[in-house]
């Protein structure tokens, strides 16, 4: 996958994650899920999620699902 098409696919990863803590985190635990959500991103987990997906071949979004699928041999 291109660099530029993985970040927007975990650009998108990421604000689905918000939105669906948003919508199922009760209210007295969002913003202390997103704080930690946000520093793990900021600490490199954005960088690693892009470069994983730079070496996929397929991956695959559907509605709730995300599903990545790596073809490589070992």
């Amino acid at each position: 996958m291109k660099p530029q098409v993985a970040k927007e696919v975990v650009g998108l990863l990421i604000d689905a994650l918000q939105q669906q803590a948003r919508e199922t985190l009760p209210s007295y635990v969002q913003d202390s899920w997103l704080e930690a959500m946000s520093s793990l991103l900021e600490q490199g987990l954005y960088h690693v999620w892009a470069a994983l997906l730079e070496n996929i071949d397929t991956v695959k979004l559907e509605a709730e699902i995300v599903e990545i699928i790596d073809h490589r041999k070992e």
